[in-house]
C-alpha cells in the first residue's frame, strides 16, 4: 500500500504509545532509537520528543514561529492550526484570535493573510 501511494521512500518514525501502562522498571528501561519513539499521547510523556523527531524527519517543510492574527469566524483555518501548528499562546480580543506558534512552511502559505510584521 506505501508503495501505491508513493510512500515507501519516505522517512518512517515507530511510535511506540501507552508507555504509561507498562510497570515503572520496564518503562524506565526503554530507550529511543533514531527511528523509534516510546510515548504516553494519555499522558503527554515524550511528546516534545516525538515533535522534535516529526521536525527533523520533515526537514523539506522548514519551521517557522510567527505571530497570527486570525478572525474568530475563521473556523477551518483555526482548526488547521490546532491540527498542523505548535501553538505557544492563544488571546481572544475583538472577535479575532491572536496567536504565536510555529508552522511548517506549507502551512504557512496557507495563512499568510494573517501573519503579523
Amino acid at each position: 500500500m506505501l508503495k501505491e501511494l508513493e510512500a515507501d521512500a519516505k522517512p518512517r518514525l515507530r511510535v511506540m504509545n501507552k508507555i504509561d501502562l507498562l510497570p515503572p522498571r520496564q518503562r524506565d528501561s526503554l530507550r529511543d532509537e533514531a527511528n523509534t519513539v516510546h510515548v504516553s499521547a494519555a499522558k503527554g510523556v515524550g511528546m516534545s520528543t516525538l515533535l522534535d523527531r516529526i521536525d527533523q524527519l520533515l526537514q523539506g517543510d522548514a519551521l517557522s514561529r510567527i505571530h497570527l492574527r486570525v478572525p474568530q469566524k475563521e473556523g477551518k483555518t483555526l482548526a488547521m492550526l490546532e491540527a498542523r501548528a505548535r501553538i505557544y499562546s492563544r488571546k481572544y480580543k475583538d472577535g479575532l484570535v491572536e496567536l504565536e506558534v510555529e508552522v511548517p512552511e506549507s502551512v504557512l502559505r496557507r495563512i499568510r493573510d494573517w501573519v503579523l510584521p
